[in-house]
């Protein structure tokens, strides 16, 4: 048995073990938030995991999830997961999307090839429950950056296109690679700027 425990000082008072044993994980004795009933109870939950998940993630991953609603997590095994036959040779660099309430998307960075899916369930809630959308991406980045392996052991793997259509999938790829895109962009501007704004050499302001 693998157990990996994070606690985080919140509003939400979240505690969490994730155990990682043969046969799966499941997040024991966790104190999620429960569905709350009323439009305004849910938008506060969710406000409120946001910030949470704002305080766990690092700017550029927060940024991500703020700006195109899902977040990337570049994975560490030696060979990608996927359905038979479709997994790449081993060493080749990979990523995941991960999105509320949806299964992993396992994918080729370098070329967007689309990989499989990879469906997780999340222990110790029922089968009607659900956590807001932020809780739920936080859980599962929580399971898959502290033991990729254990995790996706305990996962369904299915073709790409199962429950997350394609054409979203490709679109978001897309969205991806602009956002990067222009981030890269503002940042060489922000620094020629600076450079610009640089009081010569050997010359003192004053």
């Amino acid at each position: 048995m693998i157990a990996l425990a994070a606690a985080l000082g919140f509003s939400l008072a979240l505690t969490v073990a994730l155990v990682v044993t043969a046969t799966g994980w499941t997040l024991r004795d966790a104190r999620w938030p429960r569905p709350l009933a009323g439009r305004q109870a849910r938008r506060e939950a969710e406000r409120q995991a946001r910030e949470l998940l704002r305080t766990c993630l690092d700017g550029d991953d927060w940024a991500m999830y703020r700006d195109l609603g899902f977040v990337r997590v570049w994975g560490s095994e030696g060979r990608a997961p996927a359905p038979s036959g479709r997994r790449p040779p081993a060493g080749v660099a990979y990523a995941y999307l991960l999105y509320p309430h949806q299964p992993y998307v396992v994918y080729l960075p370098q070329t967007t090839t689309l990989l499989g899916e990879c469906r997780v369930q999340l222990g110790d809630l029922g089968a009607t429950e659900t956590l807001s959308p932020s809780d739920d991406v936080l859980a599962h980045w929580m399971a898959l950056t502290g033991d990729e392996h254990g995790v996706i052991a305990a996962a369904r793997i299915a073709t790409p296109g199962r429950e997350t259509s394609r054409r979203r999938i490709r679109r978001d790829l897309w969205r991806l690679r602009e956002w990067e895109r222009e981030r890269t962009e503002r940042a060489a501007a922000t620094a020629r700027a600076r450079v610009l704004e640089a009081p010569p050499r050997g010359r003192h302001a004053g």
